[in-house]
């Protein structure tokens, strides 16, 4: 079976979506549309950030606590969430295990969804 995106978290998967649940979301996916690669906390994030941009590929990350909060909590709370785009996420998953290959943490968040 081919992936289908979920038009509200960018997740590919095959029948329900593995983070909203929902089936009503989803739809073919397209190459250029950004897909979520990982999600990982501020230090994680760091260190897998430079591995993204080694790439090449267009990336961009969004942060889930916000700004306010981040204000208050510290950056150290922030959980970043990685999009690429659907032609580039193998490349980027390949360069993420070719680095981390040995962090156990960082494969099973990168596999999270598979």
């Amino acid at each position: 079976m081919r992936p289908v995106i979920c038009e509200k978290c960018g997740v590919l998967c095959e029948e329900r979506c593995p983070v909203c649940g929902s089936s009503r979301h989803l739809r073919p996916e397209k190459p250029d549309e950004p897909a979520h690669l990982i999600t990982l906390n501020t230090m994680q994030a760091m260190l897998v950030e430079p591995v993204l941009q080694d790439t090449g590929v267009p990336y961009f990350k969004r942060g889930s606590v916000g700004a306010a909060l981040t204000a208050q909590w510290g950056m150290m709370r922030e959980v970043f969430r990685f999009f690429v785009p659907v032609s580039g996420r193998e490349r980027c998953r390949e360069a993420i295990e070719d680095v981390f290959g040995e962090d156990e943490t960082i494969m099973r968040l990168l596999h999270e969804f598979d």
